[in-house]
């Protein structure tokens, strides 16, 4: 979440904002190698995380309580969706901010590739 509030998740109130945020953006470095290296398009990547996220949710779960049972597990998962509907909220009203930083790192990615483009032609003709 780009200039995101602190994460609803169990957990990452245990982290600092910036190792929180450093985590992140190491986390979604690697995520983008990986939809390259298998040439995934963006749906594909969040149903995956999504499908990883309930499986590390329900492994939270089941090896921090004594006795896990289904019905906890239940439980368990009705506040992880508490905590996504959470987020889900925030994303929608920071929408058109999110949409801006996306165009402009576009723009800057696009600029960036042209200029690299140039370069090139430039020493081809050296």
């Amino acid at each position: 979440m780009a200039g995101a509030e602190k994460s609803p998740f169990e957990g990452a109130d245990e982290l600092e904002d910036d190792r929180y945020e450093e985590l992140r953006a190491d986390l979604n470095a690697r995520l983008q190698e990986f939809a390259e290296e298998h040439d995934l398009p963006d749906g594909v990547l969040a149903a995956l995380l999504i499908d990883m996220a309930l499986i590390a949710r329900a492994m939270e779960y089941m090896s921090s309580v004594e006795k896990p049972s289904g019905s906890g597990l239940r439980l368990d998962l009705d506040r992880f969706h508490r905590d996504i509907d959470e987020v889900m909220r925030a994303t929608k009203k920071s929408a058109d901010a999110l949409i801006a930083e996306a165009k402009q790192a576009m723009a800057e990615d696009e600029a960036a590739a042209e200029a690299e483009a140039d370069t090139q032609v430039e020493d081809r003709r050296k």
